[in-house]
């Protein structure tokens, strides 16, 4: 029994890169605080050419004046493929991944509401800097398609992003640390 558990300290020890390369990454969107919008990605290095990340959101958004309001969450995963000499989780990549999307909206003035369901899929390309071992900014862009469906709950509530399936544009900015 303790054999078994000192193998498996220094299994964990290996592969958290405590002995090596750091291999993992927690990071959150630069931006989404400004949509009220919680966002935290956990990346984690496969070798030195690919890597998977996990992201996961919630909102509790206002757009504007208006009294709708978006609550919701979301999770992306996402696989990366990176290009440069760089081993991962730095440099150029390349990174196919889907989303899935639940939110609620509800406008408080007339009373309705419904729930949004989305399901996407894109490809990015982005490019991952690591600064004195510790802090990372990633940055990406690429096409995504959303597949959209809106049921409502009460009303006639249109929030405009409900029949917006097909292309779009997913890009963003994050930063946080490497371990």
């Amino acid at each position: 029994m303790k054999k078994l558990a000192l193998f498996s300290i220094a299994a964990f020890i290996l592969s958290t890169g405590l002995m090596g390369q750091k291999m993992n990454a927690l990071k959150t969107d630069l931006f989404s605080a400004f949509v009220r919008t919680g966002v935290l990605k956990y990346e984690r290095a496969l070798n030195e050419d690919m890597s998977f990340q996990l992201g996961g959101f919630y909102t509790g958004y206002s757009p504007g004046d208006s009294e709708v309001r978006l609550s919701g969450f979301g999770i992306t995963p996402e696989f990366r493929y990176y290009l440069s000499e760089k081993p991962a989780p730095a440099g150029t990549y390349l990174a196919p991944n889907v989303r899935y999307m639940k939110v609620t909206v509800e406008d408080e003035t007339t009373d309705e509401s419904g729930s949004l369901n989305s399901f996407g899929f894109a490809f990015n390309i982005g490019h991952q800097a690591v600064f004195k071992d510790v802090i990372l900014i990633d940055g990406w862009i690429g096409p995504s398609y959303n597949f959209r469906n809106f049921e409502e709950s009460t009303g006639t509530l249109d929030p405009g992003i409900a029949t917006a399936n097909g292309f779009g544009i997913r890009l963003g900015v994050a930063i946080g640390i490497v371990f």
